[in-house]
């Protein structure tokens, strides 16, 4: 870790654009390991307690790109050297882009922060026009709508920690992480003996995710522009819920009672696994096995899956068809806060991006027939990813909310 005196160094550097290639490397690979946040708070404290007669000559927008330049060009490959386009091959360098996109990331919010409270001393602040710099736009956060079974709706984000419903003796609680949790509501006040089912749908937009525990266990996290209906508590013989979108479960096991995931294409039934569907309208319908064992099933097909394998049922399709060996990593990588993409199609990884950031994609004269190897952290805003992307090959620019592709 930094000393202290070392880190307000260095930020003074960056921020007058004096840094060097080497102190910009030590500062960013600070910040891009900072799990405690101890790093950003002590810049918080350096901008809090600096002399009100203080000034900072914030870098222009040239000199920033350039530094993020200059992270980037270190090390690469010669060029006259072969490159492989393997995830392994590009791992040092999108470490590299995710490094440069955190520093601009950091240095966007340091200079927001410092035009925002440097004192003007009786002059008049300059009126930027909202049209001379381009808005950033921030990643997906954690947010979505409960809608209960009298469709009154809570919107969780904003919802206080503790009871946010008490439905057919079931307590709908919000924990400190935000996770929404169902139990039994055995209160005298509250409970009475009733076999009424009564549903909720936790619907997630674009732009967030969600992660919720229903009454039996399972867990479910839920990625954007998805939604799942569910009983709040399961009776009967079966564990069913419905989904859209994409939705990756940890079912708590029951043998007396499957569980099944409804979508518009097929149905997922187990026991108790882990396991991973996407299930969006207009594009091909996944399930990606990581425990146990499911059985996926439409009014055509029936396949039984085993850890690894993946069903896909493509548009216009009725059969499935299986990936035996399946990348999970790639699968899964929402659920665990970044992107994965191996071999992916332009197309494929536009459809993320605009679900995530909330943007709309635009395609310039025809699609690009490219593909695109590499992971990147979904923590960041979209002009980081639109850095890796080019470093792969892809053209992309952000024109305020949309994301234009060039062939």
């Amino acid at each position: 870790m930094l000393q202290e005196a070392r880190l307000k160094e260095l930020l003074d550097k960056a921020l007058a654009g004096k840094a060097s290639d080497g102190e910009l490397r030590e500062l960013t690979d600070a910040l891009h390991h900072d799990a405690d946040l101890s790093v950003t708070q002590q810049i918080t404290s350096f901008l809090d307690q600096r002399p009100a007669d203080a000034t900072y000559t914030p870098p222009a927008a040239d000199n920033i790109s350039a530094m993020a330049d200059q992270i980037l060009a270190a090390d690469k490959t010669a060029p006259d050297a072969p490159v492989q386009h393997t995830p392994l091959n590009f791992f040092g360098l999108w470490k590299r882009i995710a490094v440069a996109a955190a520093f601009l990331a950091i240095v966007s919010v340091v200079i927001f922060y410092l035009t925002q409270t440097q004192p003007t001393s009786g002059a008049t602040a300059p009126v930027v026009s909202a049209d001379s710099k381009p808005t950033e736009i921030k990643a997906g956060s954690h947010k979505a709508r409960l809608i209960l079974a009298d469709r009154s709706e809570v919107v969780l984000d904003t919802a206080a920690n503790g009871i946010v419903s008490v439905q057919a003796n079931m307590r709908v609680f919000k924990d400190a992480d935000g996770k929404i949790a169902y139990s039994a509501d055995r209160s005298a006040a509250n409970y009475s003996r009733t076999n009424e089912i009564v549903f909720n749908t936790i619907a997630v937009p674009r732009g967030g995710f969600y992660q919720l525990s229903l009454a039996d266990g399972t867990l479910v996290w839920l990625n954007a522009s998805s939604s799942l209906r569910f009983p709040v508590s399961f009776t009967g013989t079966q564990r069913l819920v419905e989904l859209e979108g994409e939705g990756y479960f940890e079912v708590a096991k029951d043998a007396t009672k499957p569980f099944i995931v409804r979508t518009g294409q097929a149905d997922v039934k187990v026991l108790g696994t882990h396991f991973n569907v996407s299930a969006y309208a207009g594009e091909a319908w996944k399930a990606t096995l990581v425990e146990g064992s499911v059985e996926v099933k439409n009014n055509h097909d029936l396949a039984l899956l085993k850890p690894g394998n993946q069903a896909i049922v493509n548009n216009g399709a009725h059969l499935f068809s299986m990936v035996a060996d399946a990348d999970l990593l790639e699968a899964t990588a929402w659920k665990d806060g970044y992107f994965q993409f191996n071999e992916a199609p332009v197309t494929s990884i536009m459809q993320q991006v605009s679900r995530w950031y909330d943007v709309d994609i635009e395609y310039k004269d025809s699609l690009p027939t490219s593909h695109f190897n590499g992971r990147i952290d979904r923590d960041i805003p979209l002009s980081g990813v639109v850095n890796a992307l080019k470093q792969g090959g892809i053209k992309c620019a952000v024109d305020r909310n949309r994301l234009v592709v060039y062939p």
